[in-house]
């Protein structure tokens, strides 16, 4: 038997390509990466003429496990999702939450005070506020997060 034919092996690139795409649409949507981002972290920000807000989806992820960094062009949020324990008898039928270390990167879009910024973590929700200001943008600076109780 040779070696197939160019026509062939196009063919066949379509057939796999098909099965590929088939595939990808059998995923419920809330599989798929969010916003194009691997980390899944689902992020809201908002400017007014004051502040900058950004507003991030953390369910399950506890204070001592995040730490957010302002520095002059960026935020970067990162920390671990920790798996919770199961019992040996349980199986998983689905797993779709992510878990593990997660790091996301958000350019700033305008020069933010990195000394008065604020961080709250309340029910699942990461809140950062950050003053906006005129002249230069501040220095970096780790932003404590503050325990909101429910």
């Amino acid at each position: 038997m040779g070696r197939p034919t160019h026509d062939e092996e196009i063919r066949l690139i379509k057939r796999q390509l098909t099965q590929l795409l088939r595939a990808l649409e059998q995923l419920p949507q809330h599989c798929r990466e969010i916003s194009g981002h691997p980390t899944g972290l689902c992020v809201d920000s908002y400017v007014t003429e004051k502040e900058l807000i950004f507003k991030v989806d953390l369910p399950g992820v506890r204070v001592d496990d995040l730490r957010v960094t302002v520095s002059r062009e960026r935020v970067v949020i990162e920390g671990t999702r920790t798996r919770p324990k199961s019992p040996p008898d349980q199986t998983f039928i689905i797993a779709e939450r992510p878990f593990g270390p997660f790091r996301r990167e958000l350019d700033l879009p305008a020069a933010v005070n990195t000394n008065q910024a604020e961080a709250f973590l309340q029910n699942g929700m990461l809140i950062l506020r950050m003053p906006k200001v005129v002249e230069k943008r501040g220095q970096d600076r780790e932003v404590p997060i503050q325990r909101v109780d429910e």
